[in-house]
């Protein structure tokens, strides 16, 4: 199966296309000008290996709210005129690929001091928090973007197009006839006092 995988929800700008079980990977870290690389790596991409695709797969976050626009607004129109489907990869999906402890905290800088995270422990649901950052205790945190100012303890893991593939893959049996319509970023807000 051919398809292209696209990553805005930070500020590394990604986008991957899988051809025959190969992955070539354009991308641009430290950016917040996703709208200026996201078009021209696809259309390199495309170029460079002149397939039909049969699926875009896009992290959908939680992220950052102009990287996650920007990246569902470009893969709906470009799903729209491929005629093909777009299957949505949740943030935290891709960065705890790899993970294999049983309670641990996945997140992403957000501002301030604030995150999007998540609590994953086995077995139980994990819901989504735009939180404080003090909130991250007792557990190992594995995430994103945090500055060094914040002298938070953490293993940074990227978020990249290459894991929304892997994961976009697998999930695509549950989203290859839904509409486009119904792909939409997640967006989380902080909590009111």
């Amino acid at each position: 199966m051919n398809y292209l995988a696209i990553d805005t929800s930070t500020d590394i700008c990604s986008v991957s296309i899988f051809c025959n079980s190969k992955c070539d990977t354009l991308v641009n870290e430290g950016t917040k000008d996703h709208s200026e690389y996201l078009p021209i790596f696809v259309k390199k991409l495309l170029k460079n290996n002149s397939i039909n695709i049969n699926f875009i797969a896009l992290n959908i976050g939680p992220g950052s709210f102009t990287g996650l626009k920007i990246g569902s607004s470009f893969s709906k129109g470009l799903a729209k005129a491929l005629d093909v489907p777009i299957v949505p990869v949740n943030s935290f999906d891709i960065l705890s690929r790899g993970i294999n402890l049983n309670c641990y905290y996945l997140a992403i800088y957000s501002h301030r001091d604030f995150a999007f995270y998540t609590y994953y422990k086995k077995g139980t649901e994990n819901k989504l928090k735009c939180d404080k950052i003090s909130n991250l205790n007792g557990d190992k945190v594995y995430g994103y973007g945090f500055p060094n100012e914040l002298n938070l303890e953490y293993v940074e893991v990227k978020p990249c197009s290459k894991k929304v593939g892997l994961v976009g893959l697998e999930q695509y049996e549950l989203y290859k006839n839904k509409s486009i319509n119904e792909i939409n970023p997640i967006y989380l807000m902080k909590k009111s006092n």
